[in-house]
């Protein structure tokens, strides 16, 4: 409990200041809203991954044999959390994962907080090249998953829908 208190200002202030660099540097989302949230999540994700070092370690005699188990762990956890591997393609039988993990749960949230209601710009359309200019609005589609044919735009909504199941609903999960 004495390191729990302790390292507690240490990680408030990590928090605060490492994010609002992050964030403002990243280009994120602008609203007092999405801001608090990300700051919310970073910091509780900050505290849950803490948590479960310290939970390793308690049950550990040495540093080294704490790091064996952690390592893995913590390997599968980046790994299943939808970034590397979107959860339609994660294999069934490693698929559980990501319900126990909590990186995963912190990821769609932020990104259910950064794309939803926005639109963003295309940057290439299908088919283009040579011989492709007149080809008409209806015809052509931009290369983004979640696009819709003659839009000049993708909405953030659909993107997360189509390519992680990611839902509105599930910010708060």
């Amino acid at each position: 409990m004495a390191g729990l208190v302790t390292d507690m200002p240490y990680k408030v202030g990590n928090a605060i200041f490492f994010n609002i660099v992050l964030y403002f540097m990243t280009n994120l989302r602008r609203t007092p809203e999405a801001f608090f949230v990300f700051l919310l999540f970073s910091f509780t994700t900050t505290l849950v991954m803490s948590h479960m070092y310290r939970t390793f370690g308690a049950l550990s005699k040495t540093l080294v044999q704490a790091l064996v188990p952690v390592a893995l762990i913590i390997l599968s956890l980046i790994i299943f959390t939808g970034f590397a591997i979107p959860p339609a393609l994660m294999v069934p039988w490693f698929g559980w994962i990501r319900y126990v993990n909590p990186i995963a749960y912190a990821y769609e949230s932020l990104m259910v907080n950064e794309f939803w209601d926005r639109e963003f710009p295309c940057a290439g359309f299908v088919p283009q090249g040579p011989g492709y200019d007149g080809v008409g609005e209806l015809s052509r589609i931009c290369s983004v998953v979640g696009a819709k044919a003659g839009l000049d735009v993708v909405s953030g909504e659909d993107y997360l829908r189509l390519s992680f199941g990611y839902e509105r609903s599930h910010l708060w999960r």
